[in-house]
């Protein structure tokens, strides 16, 4: 597969787990009721834990479809290592708010700056760590 045909169902994918975060938080607090802060917080979590796999089995099956079909303990490997993956760009995205926010930046914008440096840094985490894209292969 070529690389900018994956970046494309990477990206694809990305916004696809987005809505799927932000509809499952919409269903916790506007049809379940979760209003308080407590239970606000629980679907934050949960919609992102929920979203976090689905990017998962989706990147899997279809972004990174090349790569070697690993099952079992493998499997399990690598959702471990995509959550790592996503961790890591979430402290990337919190550090960099953090730094720009002493600057002023306008906080739509300083997000938008975390958003693609995580994507860049979670781009590579998934092909080199998580799916093990070969070395050799270039990224672009």
């Amino acid at each position: 597969m070529k690389s900018i045909g994956r970046i494309k169902r990477f990206l694809i994918v990305g916004i696809s787990a987005a809505f799927v975060n932000i509809s499952i938080m919409v269903l916790f607090v506007e049809g379940f009721g979760f209003k308080t802060y407590f239970l606000k917080n629980l679907a934050n979590i949960l919609s992102i834990e929920v979203s976090i796999i689905y990017n998962f089995m989706l990147s899997r099956a279809w972004t990174w479809s090349d790569t070697p079909s690993r099952k079992g303990r493998d499997f399990l490997g690598q959702c471990v290592s995509f959550h790592v993956a996503n961790l890591t760009g979430l402290v990337l995205r919190v550090v960099l708010f953090a730094f720009l926010e002493k600057f002023t930046v306008f906080y739509v914008l300083n997000m938008m700056f975390g958003i693609v440096l995580a994507a860049f840094v979670s781009y590579i985490l998934y092909d080199k760590i998580v799916f093990k894209r070969p070395l050799n292969e270039k990224i672009l």
